[in-house]
């Protein structure tokens, strides 16, 4: 049975270097799959690490853009995205909305192993 990851960034303009490393880390992990036996990688923005949504030009933004342009699955809270009014910037970015109580019962259903950043 191959391996699956799912990378949690809770962190944004709050803490943009471990932003930055979960996001850089799950594409590296992405890039590195086939050799190293992973069948999944996934992104799932949380709390501030989902406001770099709103963010037109931050350097976030753009490894968030990478990671979709790369193929990676990208998730966010849909609670959050309506609360925070960024649903439309999600669903024009290829962020897929999902409830965080549901994505986190996945991971742990599938067997996936979770890395937060």
């Amino acid at each position: 049975m191959m391996a699956k990851m799912a990378i949690v960034v809770l962190s944004g303009q709050d803490n943009p270097s471990r932003a930055s490393a979960g996001l850089h880390v799950a594409q590296r992990i992405y890039d590195a799959r086939e050799e190293n036996g992973i069948e999944a990688v996934e992104v799932f923005l949380f709390t501030e690490g989902l406001k770099v949504l709103g963010e037109t030009d931050s350097d976030l933004r753009k490894l968030i853009q990478d990671l979709l342009d790369a193929g990676i699955l990208v998730g966010g809270c849909t609670n959050q995205l309506n609360n925070w009014h960024l649903a439309d910037q999600a669903q024009a970015a290829g962020v897929r909305a999902e409830f965080a109580r549901d994505a986190f019962s996945r991971y742990a259903r599938d067997g996936y192993t979770v890395l937060t950043f």
